[in-house]
């Protein structure tokens, strides 16, 4: 069962962003800063070149565009900020809209919290329905002081911005920005997380780990599927639904969970308790990509690694009780005081 998932659904009102046909011609400052692989932190113009290309989809609420700073040139106030944290995204991935539309992806800005001068939200790069390729997503913030310069989860300047502003709960806040401090990562086999299910209840590991994008390195993902199929906070901390079908958990220990392709989906911002139902295994490709079969696809995240959007190996690391060992991509397994779990095998949640 190869990984995928997620898509962009909101509560509420919302005021989703018009197809265009317009041209797009990347900025100077983006076309530097997609061939240096540098991201964020670039204060971006009033200007909504990126926004308005015709594979990007920007999200807010009419309560969020009101606050949003007043743009210049008769340019909506969304579009300006979704230009800026577009150009952050394209940094961060890698590649230009025209290289991402003829791979059949979009990028999706969905502006969830705004106190006037700093918002919040996440940033998708989605994959093409049904095909091999995996999404990626980022929380981000951005703080305006005449322009607008973003941060993107996992850098130095996401957690400043989150802690030094207004948004949302103060417990949310502080909870996001202690939960996304790379000092905070245990270099320990043991990584404090469970499993993605009930403690004190099992489901079959019906994959072992492999990558994010499927045979991509690191191994940071395993599929379960079974036993009462429903999906489970593997440790409290700060819930955020990405999309209707995936879920990130940030803890506080400075690793992430995610959570893929669930149904009876529950839309969560903000703080979860070890073993808050999240939804079923199921087939949801919110943002793309494909699976062959209803299952949760469970992946380790850290803040101190970001070559790799920071997914973390599963290889020596101990979640809900059991250490996993990788093998070929799907293979490996997991063993735990002389059992192993090969691919199949049924997997008890001890919890952490």
């Amino acid at each position: 069962m190869n990984p995928q998932s997620p898509c962009k659904v909101r509560n509420g009102s919302f005021v989703p962003h018009r197809a265009r046909s317009t041209a797009l011609t990347l900025t100077a400052a983006t076309a530097l800063l997609v061939s240096t692989g540098v991201a964020q932190a670039t204060p971006v113009p009033a200007s909504v070149d990126l926004a308005e290309a015709p594979n990007v989809d920007v999200t807010a609420t009419e309560e969020i565009t009101s606050e949003l700073p007043p743009a210049v040139g008769g340019n909506a106030s969304e579009d300006v900020l979704a230009d800026a944290v577009v150009e952050g995204v394209l940094a961060e991935y890698g590649n230009d809209l025209s290289t991402l539309d003829d791979e059949d992806r979009e990028v999706r800005v969905d502006i969830r919290e705004t106190d006037g001068d700093a918002a919040f939200g996440v940033a998708i790069v989605t994959a093409a329905m049904n095909s091999e390729d995996s999404p990626y997503a980022w929380l981000f913030t951005a703080e305006n002081e005449g322009e607008w310069t973003v941060g993107l989860e996992g850098t130095s300047e996401f957690s400043e911005t989150i802690a030094g502003s207004e948004l949302m709960d103060t417990e949310d806040r502080e909870a996001i920005a202690a939960s996304t401090d790379s000092e905070q990562v245990s270099p320990s086999q043991a990584v404090g997380v469970g499993l993605p299910f009930e403690i004190g209840t099992s489901m079959t590991m019906t994959t072992g780990p492999h990558g994010w994008s499927g045979y991509e390195r690191p191994y940071s993902s395993v599929d379960f599927a079974g036993g009462n199929g429903t999906a489970h906070a593997a440790r409290g901390g700060y819930a955020i639904s990405l999309c209707s079908g995936w879920t990130r958990v940030l803890h506080t220990n400075g690793f992430a969970t995610d959570y893929y392709h669930l149904e009876d989906y529950q839309w969560l911002e903000g703080d979860v308790g070890t073993g808050r139902y999240l939804g079923t295994q199921g087939n949801s490709l919110c943002a793309g990509g494909h699976t062959t079969g209803a299952h949760i696809h469970y992946t380790l995240r850290g803040y101190d690694d970001r070559e790799t959007h920071w997914p973390v190996a599963l290889h020596g690391r101990t979640l809900g009780g059991w250490t996993f060992a990788e093998g070929n991509a799907y293979g490996g397994y997991a063993y735990r005081n002389g059992t192993e779990v090969h691919p199949g095998g049924t997997m008890y949640n001890y919890g952490f």
